[in-house]
């Protein structure tokens, strides 16, 4: 068991870049790590890592025996997985990524259900905005939107997402509405973290260039700027909905509204796919249909 605890330890701390934070993901004190990391190299007889008071460096060995213990654990945790799912419950730890307000919305309550109906699940929601190597960093799944890169992860489509493209009726009233994609050009576009719109051409989906005097990566921070008169905005539905009812933002291009804006379950390619991965993300797609 000690070995164990100490590769654990050993690989947290590569992970991280540090031991602090190693420590505290694992939940034991930071000397603790040490004294695990300083029993490992003494055993192997090697420098796995080299420590100064200001940063943290992998040796060569180092570099290689971590490669080799990130797939020995994960074929641990798929073991612990195969015997804890004998019983077809959700057990252990559920650890997934997910982004923004779509997250924070659907995502996060439908864990919190989840959770309450299986108590011997523990759950950790991590919002991220970043496509984050679900491998590498120790993720069961991860929630993600749009256009999926590919990839050797297993996604499943837990439910549509529509991008939609809307302005305030004053500025339309003032500017005009734009008859076609062409017509952007004439347009104040509030454009997010990219600066390109996706449309669709017939069955073609494909992505344009827009530009204008408001940017941010936050979508309430648009619709509010576009409620607010100021232009055109692009973005997926949940964000605009009420809105939209309440008249204070209208759709328009939609004949031009992309088709491939899916929100994915995205998670690892495992021999064995644990039951608390295959049972929430069934659980995702029921709820949010």
């Amino acid at each position: 068991m000690h070995k164990w605890e100490a590769i654990e330890a050993f690989v947290s701390v590569v992970h991280h870049q540090s031991f602090s934070r190693a420590a505290e993901d694992l939940g034991v004190s930071k000397s603790h790590v040490s004294k695990q990391i300083a029993a490992l190299e003494s055993r192997l007889a090697a420098q796995l890592l080299v420590r100064t008071t200001r940063s943290l460096a992998v040796t060569e060995v180092g570099q290689a025996f971590y490669l080799r213990c990130q797939d020995i654990l994960a074929t641990l945790r798929e073991a612990e997985d195969a015997v804890l799912d004998l019983q077809e419950k959700p057990r252990g730890r559920l650890r997934m990524t997910v982004a923004g307000a779509f997250g924070e919305e659907f995502i996060a309550p439908a864990a919190a259900d989840f959770m309450s109906q299986n108590p011997g699940l523990a759950i950790e929601l991590d919002f991220n905005n970043r496509l984050v190597d679900l491998i590498a960093e120790g993720y069961d799944l991860a929630v993600r939107a749009g256009t999926l890169q590919d990839s050797s992860l297993i996604a499943r489509r837990i439910c549509n997402r529509r991008l939609v493209t809307c302005a305030s009726p004053a500025y339309l009233a003032r500017y005009g509405e734009p008859e076609d994609i062409h017509a952007l050009v004439n347009h104040n576009c509030l454009v997010g973290t990219l600066n390109t719109w996706r449309f669709r051409d017939g069955q073609r989906n494909f992505d344009i260039t827009v530009d204008g005097n408001w940017r941010s990566n936050n979508g309430r921070a648009l619709a509010h700027a576009a409620a607010a008169d100021l232009g055109l905005v692009q973005l997926p539905d949940f964000y605009v909905r009420d809105a939209l009812d309440a008249g204070t933002l209208k759709t328009v291009l939609e004949p031009y509204n992309p088709t491939d804006t899916a929100v994915w379950a995205v998670y690892p390619h495992n021999r064995h796919l644990s039951a608390k991965v295959r049972l929430f993300v069934s659980y995702l797609a029921e709820v949010l249909a």
